[in-house]
This record gives C-alpha cells, structure tokens and sequence, in this order.
C-alpha cells in the first residue's frame, strides 16, 4: 500500500474508524443464526463458549497490532515479502488472497440462501451473486475512503435492530439456562471454535492499518470493536437460547431472524422480510472489504492495475457461486471456510506476531554488538 512518506495526510483515516471497519466486517451473515453452531456443541452453556471466543479475538488482535506496528506502514501483502524474501512471500500472499475470495463467494452464498428461503425462493443463485457483485465493484471502485463510508453508515443503519430483541426477550425461558456448567472443557471449546465463521473479518485490519492517522491508537479502536462484537453475539445467543427450547434452537437455522417473525409494527406485519433487506446493509462492508482486500493482494503480487483485477476476482467468485446448489454444499463449503479462518486468521496471526519478536530480539542483539 502506499507509505506514509510519499502520501498527502488528508487521505489519511482517523483511527477511531477502526471500531466501525472491524466491527461491521464481523458482523455479517454469520450473526443471523451463530446460536445453533453454537448450541450444537456446547448446549446451554454456549454464552460462556463466547466468553472464551473473546478472549482469543482480544490477543489476535494484540498480536496484529505488535506485527503491523513494527513493520509501521505495511500492509501484510507487503510483511510477508520483507520477512518471508520475494517467493515465499508470495505463495503466502496467494494463499492469503485465495481466503479472501473464498471469504467473499461464502458471504455471497450465504446471504443469497437467506433471500431464497425467506423472500424470493425462484430467484436464481447467479442473479442475485451478479447483483451483489455489481454493487460490490461500483464501491470498490469508489476508493478505500468510500468503502470505510458504506461501513460507516452502515454500522448506525442497522445497529437498532439489536433493540428488536426486546421482543423475544420478554418471552425467554430462564430455566434453559440450567443446568449452568454442563458441558464439558472439550465442548466449551468446541463451541468457541464454532464462533470462527461468525467473528471472521479481523483479518482487515492488517490491510487498513497503513491508511491510518493516529497508529498508535489504532490497538485501542480495534479492541473496542471486537469487544461490542462480542456483545452483540452474546445478546443475540443469550436471547436464542432463552427464547427456544433445546429442541427447537438445533432445527431453526436462523435463529435470530426467526425471532423477528414476533416482531409487528401497525403497518408493517412481517418485520422479517424487512430485516432480510436490511441485511444487505450489514453484508455490503464485509464483501466491499474482502474485494478490494482481494485485488490488493493481487495487485502485489503481479503489478497489474487493480481495477482489473477487482473484475477478475469478481468474475471468479461468480462463476464458482454457480456450483453451489443445493444447501448442504453451502454448508459444507461455509464450514470449510471457517476452519480455513480459523488457521489463516486466529493461528497464523499469533504465529506471525511471534516470528516479528525474535526478528526484532535478533536485531537488537545485533545491535549492542
């Protein structure tokens, strides 16, 4: 990306909208039925599953901020180059760049299953990828200061939706909660692992850094951001869990908008449908993030204007959206994804925090010789 010695300060960011980039890129298609994932593992308990999911998002991001604050204005596209050398640098670079596009197409799919089975059950897989996509290239095309916008404007568009669950809420059962500590370790953990797919989008913090004014409050906002994210998914597991019974919560797919169906306004009775529109609102930043974020790295690691290549990237994902059909291939493909999350973001970020503070002890010691 573009360093700070050769970059007008006005296109700069202020770090405070850290909080608004981290937070709606978590907060996507995931959150609309992250109960159940949840439920399945570690049952009742699946708010302390959370507690411990936390607890991971707070010390990956303590280790992204470590790695990108000693490399200063460098994207990871660019890290991996300066620590790994040129080739090895950019076999991860394709690696990273092939997450993010398989993070973007199980976005798309997975929005595109919840407007099928609630609004528009004719509507073909293609048409409604192809639409997503064109909005999705007309902002990236707009510039990383109209995407860091859309999330913007996003996050206060959609947030009041959390109040609806006042709803549901006066109609929980306190007794699902019990017994409290049931489930195993093994199962606690299991469930926090689930959480993967849900809290995904962390990983955009190590291509926005570079634009940010102020770095050294950036730690700061991003710790802020995963922390309401964590809020907002124990709120909506919390209500789940208290609203359904056991049974229940394992076969409905989309808890939380499942919940909105109890939701009537006097000229507005089936809010749900609403709340599946609004929901592209919440999806838009994360599939912006990842396009753009795509064809960056492409950008790295081939030179080649980036326009094109957001075409490029988007043609892909649209053809490879085709073959999915049927939604136990979504599931499996979504899952997939998760775990390749799991080990590219969660893992690979601390083992790379690690990597840059031997570096770093190595130089110093270096240095006093």
């Amino acid at each position: 990306m573009i360093s700070t010695t050769n970059t007008k300060k006005s296109f700069f960011l202020s770090a405070y909208l850290i909080f608004f980039i981290i937070h709606t890129n978590q907060t996507g298609v995931g959150i609309a039925g992250v109960q159940r994932i949840i439920f399945l593992e570690a049952g009742q308990d699946a708010w302390i599953s959370l507690l411990i999911s936390y607890i991971g998002m707070a010390i990956v991001v303590f280790a992204m901020c470590y790695t990108l604050k000693t490399f200063e204005s460098k994207d990871l596209f660019q890290i991996h180059k300066l620590l790994f050398g040129r080739w090895i640098g950019n076999v991860l670079n394709i690696i990273l760049v092939l997450y993010l596009l398989l993070g973007l197409m199980s976005m798309l799919l997975n929005y595109t299953e919840i407007v099928q089975a609630w609004v528009f059950p004719d509507l073909k897989t293609w048409a409604i990828v192809s639409l997503l996509l064109l909005i999705s290239i007309y902002g990236v095309y707009g510039g990383i200061k109209t995407i860091v916008g859309v999330s913007f404007l996003g996050f206060f568009l959609t947030i009041w939706l959390i109040f609806m669950l006042v709803v549901p809420l006066r109609y929980m059962e306190w007794t699902n909660f019990l017994p409290i500590l049931e489930a195993s370790p093994k199962e606690l953990l299991k469930g926090a692992y689930k959480t993967s797919f849900t809290v995904l989008g962390l990983e955009i913090l190590y291509f926005v850094y570079p634009y940010m004014r102020d770095k050294h409050k950036v730690h700061k906002y991003a710790q802020l951001a995963v922390f309401f994210t964590f809020i907002l998914i124990f709120a909506v597991t919390f209500v789940g869990i208290g609203y359904y019974s056991g049974e229940q919560l394992e076969k409905t797919i989309w808890a939380t908008l499942s919940m909105f169906k109890i939701v009537q306004f006097q000229n507005l009775e089936r809010f749900e449908f609403f709340a599946v529109s609004l929901w592209l609102v919440i999806i838009l930043p994360n599939t912006l993030f990842l396009l753009w974020a795509a064809s960056k790295g492409l950008k790295r690691i081939f030179n080649r204007r980036q326009k094109s290549l957001v075409i490029l990237c988007s043609v892909i994902v649209l053809i490879c959206s085709c073959f999915f059909q049927k939604r136990t291939e979504i599931n499996e493909f979504v899952d997939f994804v998760g775990v390749f999350g799991f080990y590219t973001i969660f893992v690979y970020s601390i083992i790379l925090s690690l990597i840059v503070f031997l570096r770093e002890k190595v130089k110093g010691v270096n240095r006093k010789r």
